[in-house]
């Protein structure tokens, strides 16, 4: 049996404990996993609109994100994460890190930090570098630290994004899908 798509549940960050409450995306910087879970093909569900004032002046923006496996059963053997879909400008760039939890694989918290301005520690221990793979075969594994290479049931893996916006942009509409698939 296999882990169906449905099982894979996206959820906010920024909860007090793991599946604690906190429901506003502008919030989602690190620490535990929300129970609030992000809406698929939703404006704002995790950045906000750029304002013109950082369009004008170019702005570096952080979240964090929780990917959970909630079958209970199956793993998703040698997940990878990647941007499947991405239609930003040159003026604009996304990119993401990979950050496997501390304090227990089904329970444990990310890094926090202290604003969406507020870079989060990439590149070392628990967290990959940033990237901005386009295909699974360059995607990022949540082998990260002393993690293996699956996402066994229950287990949980936060993944960081930055968006960068170039001084002077020009307004565009920008869509971002990250994707997490396994090898059957």
């Amino acid at each position: 049996m296999a882990v169906l798509d449905s099982e894979i549940k996206f959820y906010l960050t920024g909860a007090g404990s793991d599946g604690g409450v906190q429901t506003d995306p502008n919030a989602s910087f690190g620490d535990y996993r929300s129970a609030t879970e992000i809406v698929d093909a939703t404006e704002e569900n995790l950045l906000d609109n750029v304002s013109n004032a950082e369009r004008v002046a170019g702005s570096i923006e952080y979240r964090c994100f929780c990917i959970k496996n909630t079958n209970v059963i199956d793993s998703i053997v040698d997940a990878k994460i990647w941007i499947e879909t991405d239609t930003g400008t040159a003026e604009d760039d996304v990119s993401f890190a990979v950050e496997v939890p501390t304090g227990g694989d089904t329970d444990g918290n990310a890094q926090t930090i202290a604003s969406e301005t507020t870079a989060p520690t990439v590149g070392s221990g628990n967290v990959s570098a940033w990237s901005d793979a386009i295909s699974k075969g360059a995607g990022v594994g949540v082998d990260q630290g002393a993690h293996d290479a699956d996402l066994g049931p229950g287990e949980i893996v936060f993944v960081w994004v930055r968006r960068v916006i170039a001084a002077g942009a020009s307004p565009a509409t920008h869509t971002i899908i990250l994707r997490i698939e396994g090898d059957a």
